[in-house]
């Protein structure tokens, strides 16, 4: 045990330490948790014992379900309508566009069987948008092109899996294919989103009610609460045929855009699991780096890699994005920046869990494209933007540093106005505040007052009180007959 916890300290902290020198020098994290994955490994530094595929299949699509619940979380409904359409024919007529061309490429390059090609080109037609977020260092993307990524990522993977699924079942079955079963597939995918959705908006509309109403104990209670919902929303989905990572995305973009209890501690404990759960998944596919059988297929798999940054992605783009008014630059840039991430790799450990023929070749076509793709995107994408002028202004370095001191200087005091209290009944303008301190909200039994000098208080009011950490003593002696809480930072 206390080697196993030593080792997975070591990799989280390695996963840190990588992506703080990727914020900096604009490499890939995705490469740096891989090669970290592969020299802890058995092939290298013995320190990770090997897994079996079907465990690293499983904890990818728990990385998966933890990844895109948090992207959903944060998307806004009023800006997915926007880009609602640019970005689902992104994620569908752009993957079938992108896994066409490189599974013809496929086909030719490494002589697969015609389905086995087109397993590869499927799995490395899904993007993920946190890996080009994480490149741009926080700069600001204009807004549309950051919406377009983010909705098209959440989305294309339930398109992909069902793509790669569906040629695993036709493969291992010695389905003859036709219009028939085309069609068939066609009808498949359809009722997949469908119940998806339906489930997805479901259970987002059920956990969020819950999450309003519950009144738990500890506010530490409800990120656990919306991770549970994440979790039944992705079983549910599978259990009566539908996309799980559909209902999952889904589900966390209802919650998120409805009234969220405690919605700063669940988004922040969410977006520390999604990095969590990036590291380590990266880590164990990194457990099945084969250099050895990657340089066997050196040239082709460069020349496949080239192929679908310079070929695939931009014919994906441009054919999805007839008449939606994007401009060059923004065609552009879409292009260059559909970088891989995780997906691709699990979808080519599905094969292999499958008993795909060959499913060695796939995984080794993959995790080459995969990597050198990354690897060349990744180093050019924050420029890219740059260059395409499609960064929009941000605040000066001297603001940010005033706000930077604001937050670790400013607090938020709370004070429960108790039935003897010498304010109780008073009004607002008669409580003598130290200097920098002011009462922003007042929680009166289940609603929010926004108070005024005119504003009277009563016993059992919560006041929110922002001040500044020199006065706390002062506002205990003020309100030492009520109950003072502990201070809190800004958020």
């Amino acid at each position: 045990m206390e080697m196993f916890l030593l080792v997975l300290a070591v990799v989280l902290l390695l996963g840190v330490l990588i992506e703080r020198a990727s914020g900096t020098i604009g490499f890939p994290s995705l490469v740096g948790f891989v090669v970290a994955g592969w020299l802890l490994g058995p092939q290298m530094l013995h320190l990770l014992p090997g897994i079996s595929e079907p465990v690293a299949e499983a904890v990818g699509v728990g990385a998966l379900i933890i990844i895109l619940f948090e992207g959903g979380l944060h998307t806004p409904l009023h800006r997915l309508h926007q880009v609602a359409v640019s970005s689902l024919l992104l994620a569908t007529v752009g993957v079938l566009v992108s896994a066409a061309i490189l599974g013809l490429l496929t086909w030719y390059l490494l002589d697969m069987a015609p389905l086995e090609a087109a397993l590869v080109g499927v799995a490395v037609s899904s993007t993920d948008a946190a890996a080009v977020f994480a490149l741009l260092g926080g700069t600001a993307l204009r807004r549309r092109l950051v919406d377009v990524l983010e909705v098209e990522s959440g989305t294309n993977d339930p398109m992909a899996v069902f793509l790669t699924l569906t040629l695993i079942s036709w493969i291992t079955t010695g389905t003859t294919i036709g219009a028939g079963q085309i069609g068939a597939a066609i009808g498949r995918f359809l009722l997949q989103m469908v119940v998806g959705a339906a489930v997805g908006v479901g259970l987002g509309y059920g956990a969020s009610f819950l999450n309003q109403h519950i009144r738990l104990n500890t506010g530490g209670l409800y990120p656990v609460l919306a991770l549970s919902c994440a979790l039944l929303s992705y079983a549910v989905a599978q259990l009566v045929h539908g996309s799980g990572l559909l209902a999952v995305y889904v589900t966390a973009v209802t919650m998120g855009n409805r009234r969220m209890e405690h919605r700063h501690s669940i988004l922040r404990f969410h977006e520390g699991l999604a990095w969590t759960m990036q590291i380590l998944v990266f880590v164990v596919l990194g457990l099945f780096a084969r250099p050895q059988q990657l340089l066997q297929i050196a040239l082709p798999g460069l020349l496949l890699a080239l192929a679908a940054v310079f070929l695939a992605r931009p014919a994906a783009v441009f054919f999805s994005t007839v008449g939606q008014r994007f401009v060059l630059s923004e065609r552009l840039f879409l292009s260059w920046a559909g970088l891989r991430g995780a997906v691709p790799i699990i979808l080519a450990l599905m094969s292999s869990t499958a008993g795909v023929p060959h499913a060695d070749r796939v995984f080794d076509a993959v995790f080459f494209v995969v990597l050198l793709s990354t690897l060349l995107q990744g180093l050019t994408v924050a420029p890219l933007a740059h260059r395409l002028g499609l960064i929009e202004p941000q605040p000066t370095e001297e603001l940010l540093e005033l706000v930077r001191l604001t937050r670790e200087s400013a607090i938020v005091l709370p004070v429960e106005l108790t039935e003897g209290s010498p304010w109780a009944e008073k009004e607002m303008v008669d409580l003598p505040f130290p200097p920098n301190t002011l009462c922003y909200a007042i929680i009166r039994e289940d609603g929010v007052v926004v108070p005024r000098g005119a504003t009277q208080l009563h016993a059992g009011d919560h006041l929110l009180i922002l001040t500044d950490r020199q006065q706390i003593e002062r506002l205990r002696h003020l309100f030492r007959m009520d109950r003072v809480g502990g201070p809190a930072m800004l958020p």
